[in-house]
């Protein structure tokens, strides 16, 4: 090979090299058919259901009323919501700031999804940094889309989703101010991911990690009813035989499971055992043990989670 053509392998080599490397790789989406996909209808919640994301973000509903739910997070922040997760919060507070916000928004805006189905909504909030300092108010325009439909792979699963992106901008300018990208699973009924595309902040992903339930959010008297169906189980329920349990709304039903029993660190009786509950369409499974106190009660192990 003559001195010509190796200086135009290399050239040819050298710019290969740098077009490649330079190359932004597409990460392959798995796209589903939206018709063997559940119907994805309004969510609702109740209280007790929480749900936890590999951000940190950590949610619980404390109260659900004619369509509006209250939540609290693991920041001590709490809010009320419509279970239309779509339209930002109607109102916020984290000591000392708060805020509430109105909206032309109807509570079941979008749905039920359907690809390619569209809207948009105006919303005001009234941001209080605290007492000596004039409100701020701040004006929105969201326009909302559903763009299809994927699969995506979280730490708490695989899911089918519905992909639905809401774009907000300053109603007096019209500047793109962010960008919720929600992926929302008709199973399980909530979204199991959101990406977060801000103006002058950093993106961030949400991821869902883990959703349950937690018993004690229930009426006094629903919690007294499964605590003594628990304990039955717990006592005298044969090894992986289930027992059920309907809350007095008959909106929560439970499975409870017990499995092998084993001695605890003082001699005690105690069991380990499965609760499954189906909220509002939404299964959470809990696997926990418990031990008998001297009093006959049960104590669950694992009280702080």
């Amino acid at each position: 090979m003559n001195l010509k053509k190796k200086i135009s392998l290399i050239i040819a080599l050298l710019f290969l090299v740098a077009t490649t490397g330079c190359a932004k790789k597409e990460v392959p989406k798995e796209f589903v058919d939206s018709s063997k996909l559940m119907v994805p209808s309004l969510p609702t919640y109740q209280p007790g259901e929480y749900f936890l994301y590999d951000s940190g973000l950590s949610m619980i509903a404390t109260a659900s009323d004619d369509g509006l739910v209250e939540w609290k997070y693991g920041s001590g922040a709490t809010s009320t919501w419509y279970a239309n997760f779509l339209i930002p919060q109607l109102s916020w507070e984290s000591n000392p700031d708060r805020s509430e916000s109105t909206t032309d928004a109807s509570p079941n805006f979008l749905w039920p999804l359907n690809v390619g189905k569209s809207g948009r909504f105006n919303i005001t909030q009234t941001l209080i940094k605290n007492e000596s300092s004039p409100p701020d108010e701040i004006k929105r325009t969201w326009e909302c889309k559903v763009e299809g439909t994927e699969k995506v792979v979280v730490p708490a699963g695989k899911y089918d989703t519905y992909v639905v992106s809401c774009s907000r901008y300053s109603t007096d300018d019209k500047d793109w101010r962010g960008r919720h990208r929600y992926y929302y699973s008709p199973n399980i009924r909530h979204y199991v991911m959101v990406e977060k595309d801000y103006a002058r902040r950093t993106s961030t992903i949400e991821r869902l990690s883990k959703h349950g339930f937690n018993s004690n959010y229930l009426p006094q008297e629903d919690q007294i009813t499964l605590k003594d169906e628990l304990y039955q189980v717990l006592e005298k329920g044969q090894l992986g035989q289930a027992e059920s349990w309907v809350s007095s709304s008959d909106q929560i039903s439970a499975m409870l499971i017990p499995y092998q029993s084993f001695k605890g660190s003082r001699e005690q009786q105690c069991r380990e055992y499965r609760s499954i509950y189906n909220v509002g369409g939404r299964v959470h499974q809990h696997t926990r043990k418990a031990c008998q106190a001297a009093d006959g009660s049960w104590q669950r192990l694992d009280e702080s989670k």
